[in-house]
């Protein structure tokens, strides 16, 4: 590829092709001057280094997760839960997501977008900026260790998955329980349903506890003001 050919968008496209292809810990600046046809030092004319350019591949591959989102007559809550799974699939379907992520947030628009959206919601439910924050790292913490946990077993077929969430709750049934009673006991409800399912699950249990907070921070206040 000659140099007039390398630009920003291309580096990406390919960087992102040999992250699918040969998986995080096998990319490297070299193999990606190679996959160019260029020299790897021809890359940092276009990116300071490798954070930034695994930076702007996140800021590629987050782009759906803010596209059209429900409407806030829909509720607050509604459009937290949708941004996270989108997140959450966004980091599930596309493995290089999660390697650039590791250097932190992009800093980049889309990332500037997500949030943006995230905070709004909180303001609208009435939270104050600090509150906001706060669940805000909440909820991205949830959902980005729920894709961490989940990513082995994401690339399995359905039946796969099920087959192996069965092999793993007939090891907890036979565990002793004398030992592991309460783990015995709840054996046969472990790992029920779907990985989604239950990342709702937990989330929205979660923006329970987040507006049960609020509401008792706001009543305090409310007593401590009064004459």
């Amino acid at each position: 590829m000659s140099r007039a050919a390398l630009t920003r968008d291309t580096i990406v496209d390919t960087t992102i092709r040999l992250i699918e292809e040969q998986g995080s810990d096998g990319f490297t600046m070299r193999s990606l001057g190679q996959a160019l046809g260029s020299d790897p030092t021809a890359v940092y004319r276009h990116f300071r280094d490798k954070a930034e350019l695994l930076r702007a591949v996140s800021e590629r591959l987050l782009g759906s997760v803010t596209a059209v989102l429900p409407s806030d007559t829909d509720g607050w809550r509604s459009v937290v839960v949708e941004v996270c799974r989108r997140l959450r699939s966004a980091l599930l379907n596309q493995p290089q997501l999660a390697t650039a992520l590791q250097f932190g947030p992009p800093l980049q628009p889309t990332e500037f977008a997500i949030t943006e959206a995230l905070l709004a919601q909180f303001h609208t439910a009435g939270f104050d900026d600090g509150a906001a924050a706060m669940a805000y790292h909440s909820v991205i913490e949830l959902t980005v260790g729920s894709a961490a946990i989940d990513a082995a077993l994401h690339s399995l077929t359905n039946r796969e998955r099920s087959q192996q969430y069965f092999r793993w709750r007939s090891v907890y049934a036979t565990l002793d329980p004398t030992e592991y009673p309460h783990t015995v006991a709840a054996s046969s409800h472990l790992y029920r349903g779907t990985a989604d399912e239950r990342f709702v699950h937990a989330l929205e249990r979660l923006l329970d506890g987040i507006e049960t907070a609020r509401r008792s921070v706001g009543g305090s206040e409310q007593r401590r003001s009064s004459p």
